[in-house]
């Protein structure tokens, strides 16, 4: 069975799609009939052949070093290009998929023997043409309830160098930005609606790991790291994935984008105002007004929270579509809270005063998947309680404070530092919040608290506030989003709100991981 399709019929496309230098593929002469137009296609699909062969091909059952019989069916392409690009391109192919597999060449084919369990490794490759452009999709399969998964490449034959999924969608005449935001948008409802629907949450929560799968599924996500499919003529498909509880942790997402702009549709406008609040949202972009009246100016003594005038915040960290809204309170003061109902009835909420106690940036905690199967949001006296679809009604409140008590994600926890610039400045961070750092060439020690937020496309965002330092500096509060890269230890630090303690007035920051058997350099305090 050949997983290949050399996809000829991509080629129609190019007429009416701005391609990057097509092969020649000019409309036959009036009157030439079908004939002469299948006689251009055959020469154009032969010219596409010739462009991608395959550098190794095994298919045969063998038995292992360990005594182990292996069903192999291993197709690995190789671009007939001399260029640089193409030459590390083939290269990479081979050692992510050819290598561990050539040792298997020579081996004598095998007859499994009745009854014997069979492992089989399947890998094949896909090449979708946009004019001389390829998109070469690799596909593997290692057997059992796991699924495949696909990683792809794409690359010019005109210019002879590679190309990014971003330069693709810019020649196909459509906005990367745009497209960014629907593959997010469709990612994270994907992942919401299976958690939600398969009640695994419960055990995900208090360790920070459905945190953690959140911000997997945006960061695994970006457009250069999706597979670009064309299946038809006038189809195009970038696939990517989510997370998952299941098997090996993901689930591979088709998501089809309009290679033609569609006439645009009124989106519908949600509005809520309860006491000194008010929302609205239109589609992905939302926004919380807070007034100042007597009952907010009270935060300045309970919180330390100053609203000096009227304010609008935008909402960070919305994805899903929402068919209502409602604000409500939490606690004994004024503590609004507002809460979205998606689509698929799951509730959503931005928790403003817990929020603001870090600074000026609001968002969208983690969905709250137990409360399901909504239809609407209803208000009941200072509380928000959500009807369900058999008629039952489900109190917010309890399941919003159980929801904003969780332990930190690992991948944030833990002693990074900050060499850049000559400086020794770092940051201790534990699961239970306890916060400290060293900044300013490791003069000055702050220590406080950092709680979860919720997550953006920069990474988990984290409100940090600290004390004031024993020599008597004022502590210091600001947000960020942190994104933790395994294989270079590295995290990034991307300031949403406040001050940048390790940079002043730059926004990013690359910090290292520490080696677990550093020492603490100052003991944490519960203070």
């Amino acid at each position: 069975m050949k997983h290949k399709r050399l996809a000829a019929a991509v080629l129609a496309a190019v007429v009416v799609l701005a391609g990057c230098g097509s092969v020649s593929n000019s409309a036959a002469p009036a009157g030439s009939g079908a004939a002469s137009q299948s006689a251009a296609d055959t020469v154009v699909r032969t010219a596409q052949k010739d462009r991608i062969t395959e550098q190794f091909t095994l298919e045969k059952t063998v038995r292992d070093e360990y005594g182990i019989t292996q069903k192999l069916t291993i197709h690995v392409p190789q671009l007939e290009c001399d260029s640089p690009d193409a030459a590390y391109l083939n290269y990479e192919l081979a050692a992510m998929y050819a290598a561990e597999f050539r040792q298997y060449e020579d081996s004598p084919e095998i007859e499994p023997q009745q009854d014997e369990w069979c492992p089989q490794t399947y890998i094949n490759w896909d090449a979708y043409w946009y004019g001389d452009c390829v998109s070469l999709v690799m596909f593997r399969y290692d057997g059992g309830s796991d699924p495949g998964y696909s990683r792809g490449w794409c690359f010019d034959f005109a210019t002879e160098k590679q190309v990014s999924v971003t330069e693709m969608l810019q020649r196909m005449g459509l906005d990367p930005d745009a497209v960014q935001q629907q593959m997010l948008r469709e990612a994270m409802q994907t992942f919401d609606r299976h958690m939600a629907q398969g009640g695994y949450y419960e055990g995900l929560r208090s360790g920070g790991n459905l945190a953690s799968m959140r911000m997997n599924t945006l960061e695994n996500n970006q457009l250069d790291d999706l597979c670009l499919l064309l299946p038809e003529p006038d189809r195009l498909v970038l696939r990517g994935g989510c997370s998952s509880t299941a098997g090996w942790g993901w689930r591979q997402l088709d998501v089809e984008i309009p290679l033609q702009a569609a006439d645009p549709q009124p989106q519908t406008v949600l509005t809520d105002a309860y006491g000194s609040a008010s929302v609205q949202l239109e589609g992905t972009q939302g926004t919380i007004t807070l007034r100042r009246t007597p009952e907010t100016a009270a935060w300045g003594t309970d919180y330390g929270i100053r609203l000096e005038q009227d304010r609008t915040y935008p909402i960070l960290g919305i994805y899903n579509e929402y068919i209502d809204l409602c604000i409500g309170e939490l606690g004994a003061s004024f503590h609004p809270v507002v809460y979205l109902l998606t689509k698929d009835g799951v509730v959503e909420y931005v928790d403003v005063l817990h929020c603001l106690m870090f600074g000026n940036a609001l968002v969208c905690q983690d969905p709250i998947y137990i409360a399901n199967q909504g239809v609407a949001l209803e208000r009941s006296g200072r509380e928000v309680n959500l009807r369900q679809e058999d008629g039952s009604v489900l109190e917010l409140a309890p399941l919003t404070a159980e929801w904003n008590v969780q332990e930190l994600p690992s991948e944030v926890t833990g002693a990074f530092n900050d060499m850049g610039d000559n400086q020794f400045d770092w940051m201790d961070v534990e699961s239970g919040g306890y916060f400290q750092m060293g900044v300013q060439d490791n003069n000055i020690f702050y220590q406080g608290y950092a709680e979860y937020l919720g997550v953006v496309p920069e990474g988990m965002v984290l409100g940090i506030f600290t004390n004031e330092t024993p020599d008597g500096i004022p502590g210091i509060t600001f947000v960020a989003a942190m994104k933790y890269e395994l294989h270079t230890n590295t995290l990034s630090l991307t300031i949403l709100d406040g001050p940048n303690p390790f940079a002043e007035g730059k926004t990013q920051l690359q910090m290292i991981r520490c080696p677990d058997t550093w020492p603490q350099r100052v003991p944490l305090t519960a203070d």
